[in-house]
């Protein structure tokens, strides 16, 4: 057991060197983890960590795939991603992610599994830490809309039957916590849509605004 989740810790550590790699190709610069014990990942069940893992494995591919094409689409990096996690997008997600800056996936467990390069324009989280904890682990909000959010994340982790809800959200102000610059902006989600596989809610895809 013991040698297993090293083997997984590892495998999952090279994936956070090359994902800071090929960021910092791309001119974001960002640092992979604070600590190579992995103290966040080693903490979470075998069961979180197989799925971190295999999300991260597929965010990285889908990343160096786009970097390799010379022409960066938002819609394609989504899809590339959403392939090799076997999930098959809704059909009304090609109308609007092309367009979109901040785009991001949250699993079941309500950890990030995917993030529009957008997104790290106003992050000064390790890698580690954003694909580790839960969104309210890592941004502090207004008590109303942390409980707005949290409620809409746990009516839609038992709602299968739904593609798309579009949001009116109003902005409101985030903060990170626990980061190296505690950065803040105003934020708002703009529509939410499920994800899933064989017919079995995987995760929910969150197109966003973003301020600052």
């Amino acid at each position: 057991m013991e040698l297993a989740l090293n083997t997984q810790t590892s495998i999952y550590r090279s994936h956070l060197v090359e994902l800071a790699s090929l960021l910092k190709c791309i001119g974001i610069e960002m640092r992979a983890y604070d600590n190579p014990q992995m103290r966040y990942f080693t903490k979470l069940s075998p069961s979180q960590q197989s799925s971190v893992t295999q999300a991260l494995e597929a965010y990285v591919g889908a990343l160096r795939s786009e970097y390799l094409e010379n022409s960066f689409s938002n819609e394609r990096f989504v899809l590339q991603f959403l392939f090799r996690m076997g999930i098959v997008p809704p059909s009304d997600l090609h109308d609007t992610l092309d367009k979109e800056k901040y785009i991001q996936i949250y699993n079941a467990d309500q950890f990030q599994i995917f993030r529009s390069l957008s997104c790290y324009d106003r992050c000064s989280f390790t890698l580690e830490q954003l694909t580790t904890h839960t969104w309210f682990d890592l941004w502090e909000r207004d008590s109303l809309f942390y409980y707005a959010c949290f409620g809409l994340a746990a009516t839609a982790l038992k709602i299968v039957k739904f593609t798309k809800l579009r949001l009116s959200f109003p902005y409101h102000r985030v903060t990170e916590i626990n980061s190296a610059h505690q950065f803040s902006f105003d934020y708002r989600i703009k529509s939410l849509s499920a994800l899933t596989r064989q017919g079995k809610l995987q995760a929910a895809l969150l197109i966003e605004d973003w301020k600052f």
